[in-house]
Order: C-alpha cells, then structure tokens, then sequence
C-alpha cells in the first residue's frame, strides 16, 4: 500500500465515523470506547498533575478524527478548534458541534496563524511517516503553544520497527531536539495503556472483554506498568510565560 495520509484517513473515516476509524478497525466498538475511556483517564490525570485546568482556555486538538477529545474538552469548559486534514472529519464535526471551530489544515504543511493554551495532539504525529514532513508538524505545533500553554503529544518515543505503514515512531530525543528550538520544554511522560490498545498474542481472545482489560490497564497504570518501550506515552511539554 502506498500511503498518502489525507486519502488514507478520509476513507477511514467515511466507512466508520466511530471510534472504530480512529482506532482499532478490527476490533469491536465497545474495545474501542474503553482504550479512549483510558486516554481520557490519562489526559485529565496528565492535566491536573500539571495544574492546567482546560475551563475558559483556547484548545487546540490536532487530528480532531471523531471529535472524541473536542468533546471531551469542550464537556470541561475550554473553547475548541479541532483540525484535521480529512474533509469527512471536518464536515461531520461541524454538524456536530457548531459551539467549536474546525479547520481543514495539515500542520506538516502550513503554519497556524494562531497561538492556544493547550495544543492537544494524540496520536497523530506518528502517522506522519515521512521524517521532513513529521518534524515540521512538530515544530509547528510548538509555534502554535502560547506563551504559559502546554502541549500534549502521545509516541512510545522510542525508534521501533516492524509498524504498520501508517505509523512511524521517534525517541523522545528527536522531539527534545526540535522543542527546545522552539522554547517549548518537554515534561514528564504519562503511559497510555497496558492491555489496551496492544498486541496480547495468545491472550488476545481477552479483546472480547474490554471492560476487563481496562479495569486491568487502570490498576497497572496507578502501580507504576506501562514504560515499556512499546507502549504508547503521553509528553506534556510546556512554554514559558
């Protein structure tokens, strides 16, 4: 398969505008529902350990999909712009929330013309395959973090092979190296799952009990599991005032 992003994700997106064309295809609705029920638990700990409160603040959510985090940040109060470069994403969000701003945009291309206190951007920078085009998103996005914002990125951070073509991940080094340029400090880095959202080879017939796995996957996260380098991680970077 060649992968061309924008047709790529627009055709998802047209065949299933769940949670599903976002996230695991293969499988069910409900896996889906709880691997974000988990990164919602991730993002709002994330958020307080930092002390940000997203209540009357300009959120950013690059690769708005689905809409599930424009909807979780507008359900907390914050004033939301979701961009995507799927005009299927950008259409149904508009019908859906007409209290948000939504842009057709691709931040490995253009830059944003705006700064916002919280640029939100979960799982998506990986998808961007191609190094030139990954870097400038990134460096974009760090022009996008206003002065005091924060920025949210999820990677494993760590260099892996053996990904589907439209993945490709970095170490947490090359992100470092491109933030810094920009003033833009990278933080902690918060595990996103365990269970969830991973291959479980012979246990893989556990799938079928998601809600199983995400009581599993909230135990193992509050102990300390999830640093392993496949896992995927949530950065919380931050621009000074």
């Amino acid at each position: 398969m060649n992968y061309r992003p924008r047709e790529f994700w627009d055709e998802r997106l047209r065949q299933q505008f769940d949670l599903r064309g976002t996230g695991e295809t293969g499988l069910s609705l409900a896996y889906n529902e709880a691997c974000y029920a988990l990164r919602r638990d991730v993002l709002d700990r994330a958020l307080a350990r930092a002390g940000v409160d997203p209540r009357g603040r300009r959120v950013l959510d690059v690769g708005c999909g689905t809409g599930f985090f424009t909807a979780h940040y507008l359900g907390r109060g914050a004033h939301v712009t979701g961009l995507d470069i799927a005009p299927t994403s950008i259409e149904r969000l508009r019908a859906r929330h007409p209290e948000a701003r939504f842009l057709l945009a691709d931040v490995s291309e253009a830059e944003l013309e705006e700064t916002f206190d919280i640029v939100n951007a979960f799982d998506v920078l990986y998808h961007i395959t191609d190094d030139a085009r990954w870097a400038t998103a990134v460096t974009h996005l760090a022009r996008a973090v206003a002065p005091g914002g924060t920025l949210l990125v999820t990677d494993t951070f760590a260099s892996l092979g053996g990904q589907a073509e439209h993945n490709r991940m970095r170490p947490l080094s090359r992100y470092a190296e491109l933030l810094a340029r920009e003033r833009v400090e990278p933080g902690p880095l918060h595990p996103t799952h365990v269970l969830l959202n991973r291959e479980l080879g012979p246990f893989r017939f556990l799938n079928r009990a998601p809600q199983l796995l995400l009581a599993a996957d909230r135990v193992l996260l509050a102990a300390g599991f999830g640093m392993d380098p496949v896992v995927s991680k949530l950065l919380v970077a931050h621009r000074a005032r």
